[in-house]
C-alpha cells in the first residue's frame, strides 16, 4: 500500500521541533507579523470604534458633535457636521487621508517602519517614492503624537534633561543668509571638529524627560543652551500631581520649580548614585536608551525632533509587547486621532518647543 504524502502543513509541523532557539524564534515572527493583514478589517473597526469612544459621532474640523450621515461617495460613508457645515469621512484628517493607496499598504509600512527600517528601504518595500515614505513616517508620528499626549506624572518622579546637537538639516533652502557653497561645515575631521563650541551653547537643544514609577513618561524639547528656569516651568507646569517626590541631581532650578508646584524635592548630589530609594538611575538608562535610538538616523532636524520623541515614548510604553501587536496599536492609534498634518505643514515646520 502507498504512503499518503504529506500535506504542507504536515511537513512544517514535523521540521519546527527540529529548529533551534533563534530560528524558532525567527519563524514565529514571521508568522505573526505576516498573520497581521487577516486581520486589517478587524483593525479598521477598532480605530473607528477609538475615534468616537465617546458613544457619538465628533467633527473633526470644529469637534462638534451634532453630525448625521451625508451619503455615500465611492463606498464611503460621508457625514456632515451641522455647526460648522463641514463635510468628512472616517478617513479625514488621519496620516492616510486623501491618500489613494490601500489600507494594506499602509499597515506594511507601519511594519518597516517599527522594523528600523530606514526611509529609502520602506520605499523600496513599499514600492513607493522616497519622499512620499517620509511624509508617511511624519504623518503618522504626528497622529501618534496625539494618541500619546505630552504625558502627566506622580507619586515619585525621577527628571532630568538631556542635549542633542541643533540640526537644520532641511532649512537651508528656505533661510535667505544661507548661500549655497559658503555655509561653514561642522565635519568629522580634527581641524574642523575643533570649531565647535564647547559646553552648552545655543547651538544645543535641552530635551526634558522624566519619568514616574508607574511608568508614565514625559518628554519634549524645552529650550536651546543652558537651561533656564522660565522653560523648566513651563515644561513640568500642570503635568505633575501635588505632593509628588521629585528626583533630581544638582541642576539649578528644580528647587524653585518643586516649591511653586507644592512637590517634595530630592536632590542628588554629584558623585552620589542613591538615596535609600531615591535615585535618578532610571531616568539616566532612559537617556541611554534614547540616544542608542537617535544614533540609527544619522542626524535628526530639530524641527522634527519632537516626532522622534513621541516614537521613542511609543517604544517604551509597548516594550513588553510582541512585534505584531506593536504594528496593532500604532496602526489603530495613529488611524483614530485626528492629526491636520499635511506636507506643507512638514515642510515648513518649526522646533516645537514646550
Amino acid at each position: 500500500m502507498a504512503k499518503k504524502k504529506k500535506t504542507i502543513k504536515e511537513k512544517v509541523l514535523a521540521l519546527i521541533p527540529k529548529l533551534s532557539k533563534y530560528e524558532f524564534e525567527e519563524v514565529a515572527q514571521f508568522v505573526e507579523l505576516s498573520h497581521i493583514n487577516f486581520h486589517l478589517e478587524t483593525l479598521q473597526k477598532e480605530a473607528k470604534e477609538t475615534r468616537y469612544s465617546e458613544g457619538q459621532y465628533t467633527c473633526p474640523f470644529c469637534h462638534g458633535t451634532h453630525v448625521v450621515k451625508n451619503g455615500t461617495q465611492k463606498g464611503v460613508q460621508r457625514y456632515l457636521c451641522r455647526q460648522c457645515q463641514k463635510s468628512f469621512s472616517d478617513q479625514t484628517a488621519t496620516p492616510s487621508c486623501h491618500s489613494k493607496k490601500s489600507p494594506k499598504l499602509w499597515l506594511q509600512y507601519l511594519k518597516c517602519m517599527l522594523s528600523g527600517y530606514t526611509i529609502r528601504k520602506c520605499a523600496e518595500e513599499c514600492k513607493i517614492n522616497i519622499a512620499t515614505a517620509f511624509f508617511w513616517r511624519h504623518k503618522i508620528l504626528d497622529a501618534l503624537g496625539t494618541a500619546i499626549g505630552v504625558g502627566d506624572l506622580e507619586g515619585l518622579v525621577e527628571a532630568d534633561e538631556t542635549f542633542f546637537r541643533y540640526n537644520r538639516k532641511g532649512n537651508f533652502t528656505k533661510v535667505r543668509s544661507y548661500k549655497k557653497g559658503v555655509r561653514t561645515s561642522t565635519g568629522r575631521t580634527t581641524k574642523q571638529a575643533k570649531k565647535k563650541k564647547r559646553g552648552l551653547s545655543r547651538d544645543q537643544v535641552a530635551v526634558g524627560t522624566a519619568l514616574d514609577r508607574l511608568g508614565n513618561l514625559k518628554m519634549g524639547l524645552i529650550c536651546t543652551g543652558r537651561l533656564q528656569y522660565p522653560a523648566l516651568k513651563r515644561f513640568y507646569e500642570g503635568h505633575i500631581a501635588e505632593n509628588s517626590t521629585l528626583c533630581t541631581d544638582s541642576a539649578h532650578g528644580y528647587a524653585t520649580l518643586s516649591e511653586e508646584l507644592h512637590l517634595n524635592h530630592i536632590k542628588i548630589e554629584s558623585g552620589k548614585r542613591k538615596k535609600d530609594i531615591y535615585h535618578i538611575q532610571h531616568i539616566n538608562s532612559l537617556h541611554s536608551r534614547l540616544k542608542a535610538f537617535m544614533s540609527d538616523f544619522k542626524g535628526v532636524a530639530t524641527k522634527h525632533l519632537q516626532n522622534y520623541l513621541y516614537w521613542f515614548k511609543f517604544i517604551e510604553i509597548f516594550k513588553s509587547e510582541r512585534e505584531s501587536i506593536k504594528i496593532e496599536r500604532a496602526y489603530v492609534l495613529s488611524q483614530a486621532h485626528y492629526t491636520d498634518c499635511s506636507v506643507e505643514a512638514i515642510k515648513t515646520r518649526t522646533p516645537a518647543f514646550v
